[in-house]
């Protein structure tokens, strides 16, 4: 995808209130994103000093993209006690830009994986509990995110979107990764109340100033369903990064997120982090498929876990 002209986006943003008269500097990339183009510019004669541009991709690793329901699912919290980047607009126009986009206020500060000292690993779980814990019907997020009838239902809804990219993401249909969606349809546990997930808490998007979240960023995975899906991301992603393969309940962030939200243990995890492993194969290869390096995890070490994680709860 070409990076857009600032001129264009400029003759967009003055259509805006309070933007009449803005000047856009240069566009550059912002590095880390997985799935979405992103673009930061320095603004003149406007609000901010800074927009993030988040350009929708057609394809790609979490696909479908929608940034419009993401801007709209941000104008939702930003009532809330969860600290979400302004929105200064949406455009699902793709003659606007080449694709539609959202503009975003750009918080300047620096991500939990480089905040060092800034960064607080039980301020990062206790924003994660914060976020489970919104009253989602209250903030009007069932407004733009389909209400499943379930949990279950949202988690097995969650199953089929990844199967459909096993499908296409060419190399997905890996023995090991039929093996987990066969294993994963038949033991999709229940009981659990809908709940508001982020979609992706892993900790590139949690912004931090002095030891406390500034912001919580990257919500086009955002949608209504069982909180454990959350919780399991964080355990997966440990494991590829060299936290030795155990009992569930002893993961160190599921500790300080049980802890941070007082609620009682949260039961199957070890089913849901499976799950998470299962997804991460099937983006191993989307991954692939979509940039001219490998992944950040090996394949081995993926397959290796992933059979731990069947195992267990086979």
């Amino acid at each position: 995808m070409e990076t857009p002209a600032p001129a264009a986006l400029q003759a967009w943003l003055r259509g805006l209130d309070d933007y009449g008269e803005v000047e856009v500097g240069a566009l550059h990339p912002v590095e880390g994103g997985a799935s979405n183009v992103i673009l930061r510019a320095s603004l003149a004669n406007a609000p901010l000093p800074a927009i993030l541009l988040r350009l929708q991709r057609d394809r790609g690793i979490f696909e479908p993209y929608d940034v419009v329901r993401e801007a709209a699912v941000l104008r939702r919290l930003a009532p809330s006690a969860v600290p979400v980047p302004a929105v200064v607009g949406e455009e699902a126009d793709a003659a606007v830009l080449g694709a539609p986009f959202a503009v975003l206020e750009w918080v300047d500060a620096p991500h939990m994986g480089v905040a060092g000292p800034q960064a607080s690993f039980s301020a990062y779980a206790a924003m994660v509990a914060r976020i489970h814990a919104l009253d989602w019907q209250a903030l009007g997020l069932d407004q733009v995110l389909p209400v499943p009838d379930s949990a279950e239902a949202a988690t097995r809804a969650e199953l089929e979107v990844i199967a459909e990219r096993m499908e296409r993401f060419p190399g997905a249909g890996a023995p090991i990764l039929r093996r987990a969606l066969d294993l994963l349809r038949k033991r999709v546990p229940g009981g659990a109340p809908i709940g508001f997930c982020q979609g992706d808490i892993n900790v590139f998007n949690y912004l931090f100033r002095a030891g406390e979240v500034a912001a919580v960023v990257d919500w086009e995975q955002a949608r209504l369903g069982d909180i454990r899906n959350d919780v399991a991301q964080v355990l997966a992603l440990g494991h590829l990064k060299g936290a030795p393969f155990g009992p569930v309940r002893d993961q160190f962030f599921l500790q300080a997120y049980e802890a941070a939200r007082a609620a009682g243990e949260l039961p199957d995890m070890a089913f849901f982090r499976a799950r998470w492993l299962f997804e991460l194969g099937v983006i191993y290869h989307g991954w692939r498929a979509f940039n001219d390096d490998l992944p950040w995890y090996g394949w081995d070490h993926l397959t290796e876990l992933l059979a731990l994680a069947l195992d267990e709860i086979e």
